[in-house]
């Protein structure tokens, strides 16, 4: 297994950090045109699905939620992106905290069960995070 540790500063209350990490309308602005999907109970279904930028075949990506403490953590898994092998293939923690008055700490934690660096999958998620911090602090998608 490998671990990823990505982390920013958001000015931004954890409430708000939340809500776009859990709005679909929201999530389409800094997921890579993804909206997300989940009632966001333990065990629920997290899809996440759209037009991705620079990509003109719709995007599907799919896991299970594990954790939910709203304002505070989400942890899903992601499963392979193949119809016929299903198997958990990452670990997706978010961990959102206060680090004084408006402003969040937010965290994502990957834990990936192939041992091989993707550099590619690294940038993705230091740009996802950066991407959520801008569309937070600036409006701008």
């Amino acid at each position: 297994m490998r671990t990823r540790h990505f982390s920013l500063y958001i000015t931004a209350t954890p409430e708000r950090v939340w809500h776009a990490l859990t709005d679909p309308a929201m999530t389409r602005r800094f997921y890579f045109g993804l909206a997300v999907e989940s009632d966001w109970r333990p065990g629920s279904p997290i899809v996440y699905r759209g037009t991705a930028a620079n990509c003109p075949v719709a995007v599907l990506l799919a896991g299970e939620i594990v954790h939910v403490e709203p304002g505070r953590r989400l942890v899903h898994s992601m499963l392979s992106d193949t119809d016929t092998d299903r198997d958990v293939h990452s670990w997706v923690s978010w961990e959102l905290e206060e680090s004084e008055p408006g402003v969040c700490r937010a965290s994502l934690t990957c834990d990936d069960l192939d041992r091989f660096d993707d550099p590619e999958r690294d940038e993705a998620w230091c740009r996802l995070l950066s991407d959520l911090k801008t569309v937070l602090e600036t409006g701008a998608a």
